[in-house]
C-alpha cells in the first residue's frame, strides 16, 4: 500500500537533543520547519513542504536503519531549526553524509523533475555527485524528469546554506528536490507512487552508493572531507579538466568552452556575487555546460 500524503507526520525515528548520540552514518535533514506557516517552505494546498519533508524523511530514515545502515533526523517534529543548527546536529552524531529533503516550485509554475544540489569543492562535490546521481537514477524511474546534478556559487563559498554549513564541518551535504509541487505532472506522480515511493528511491540510492569505493572510503574515512568554503578549498574547473591557479588565465581557459552568449549568460547567473570571472571558476566545466545546455533547452 502506498503512503497518504499527510499534513500532519507522526515521527518515527529517534529524537535528537543536546545529549551525546549514537554515531550516524546518515544524518537526514527534513527541510523547513516551524510553527504556522513561517517555516513552511513552499505551500500548494493541501500540501505543506515542512509536511512532506517530513513524511518522506521519517520513511527513508526507518528505511536505512532496517538495511543496516544508522541514519538519524535533525528534527522529527514541526521544529523551527536555523541552517548552522541543522549541520552542527549532524557534525555532534559523528555523521559521514547529511542528506537534506525538499520539494521544489517555481515562480512561472513551468518547471518540472527532480535534482540534487552539491558542494563545488573537492571530496565533497565526488561523494554529493555519486550520490546525488544514485538517487536520482531510482527518482527517474518513478517518472519524474531527471534534470541532475547541480552546484551553485554564492559569494561565501557554496550557495545554499546547508551544503554550505554542512561542508563547513567536514560533511558531504547534498539537498534532494525530488519534484516540483506546482506542477501538474510530477503532483500527478506523487499522488500516484505516494512519499514511500520517493523515500526509498532515495534509501536506494544512499545505500547503492555506500556500496561503492567512494562511499566506503567515505565510511572508513580514507576519503579527504577537509572542511570546505575556504580558499584553500576551491577546486578551479579550466579548459583542460585540470586544477590550476585563480586568475584571468584559468577564466580565459574556462571561456574558451563556450560561445560568447553563453560565457556572458553565465556571468551574468554569478553577477550577484560582484566578481562573477573569478567565482565561476570554482564551478566544475561539467556543470556549466549542463546549465547552459538547460538554458539552451529553455529550461532555465
Amino acid at each position: 500500500m502506498k503512503t497518504r500524503l499527510l499534513p500532519v507526520i507522526t515521527a518515527v525515528c529517534l529524537i535528537l537533543s543536546t545529549v551525546t548520540v549514537n554515531a550516524a552514518t546518515v544524518m537526514i535533514d527534513p527541510g523547513h520547519g516551524g510553527a504556522g506557516t513561517a517555516g513552511a517552505g513552499a505551500i500548494y494546498p493541501p500540501y505543506m513542504e515542512k509536511s512532506l519533508t517530513l513524511d518522506v524523511a521519517n520513511q527513508l530514515c526507518a528505511e536505512l536503519n532496517a538495511s543496516g545502515i544508522s541514519a538519524e533526523m535533525t528534527r522529527t517534529g514541526d521544529t523551527a531549526l536555523s541552517l548552522p543548527e541543522r549541520a552542527a546536529i549532524a557534525k555532534n552524531s559523528g555523521a559521514k553524509l547529511l542528506v537534506s529533503i525538499h520539494f521544489n516550485a517555481s515562480a512561472a509554475h513551468d518547471k518540472s523533475g527532480c535534482a540534487v544540489w552539491t558542494s563545488m569543492f573537492g571530496n565533497h562535490y565526488k561523494a554529493g555527485a555519486e550520490c546525488g546521481n544514485a538517487i536520482l537514477s531510482n527518482l527517474s524511474s518513478l517518472g519524474f524528469v531527471n534534470k541532475g546534478v547541480w552546484t551553485k556559487a554564492g559569494s561565501q563559498g557554496d550557495y545554499y546554506g546547508v551544503v554550505r554549513y554542512g561542508t563547513s564541518v567536514g560533511i558531504p551535504t547534498i539537498i534532494v528536490e525530488h519534484c516540483y509541487m506546482d506542477n501538474a505532472k510530477d503532483r500527478a506522480i506523487l499522488e500516484s507512487v505516494g512519499t514511500g515511493a520517493l523515500a526509498h528511491a532515495d534509501a536506494a540510492g544512499i545505500t547503492g552508493f555506500f556500496s561503492s569505493a567512494t562511499g566506503q572510503a567515505l565510511t572508513n574515512g580514507s576519503l579527504d572531507t577537509t572542511a570546505a568554503n575556504s580558499a584553500s578549498s576551491v577546486t578551479v574547473a579550466t579548459g583542460s579538466g585540470k586544477s590550476s591557479g585563480t586568475g584571468s588565465s584559468s577564466s580565459a581557459n574556462l571561456k574558451a568552452n563556450f560561445s560568447d552568449a553563453e560565457w556572458q549568460w553565465l556571468l551574468s547567473q554569478w553577477a550577484y556575487t560582484g566578481n562573477a570571472e573569478t567565482v565561476i571558476t570554482q564551478v566544475p566545466l561539467s556543470d556549466l555546460k549542463a546549465l547552459i545546455e538547460e538554458h539552451n533547452k529553455g529550461n532555465i
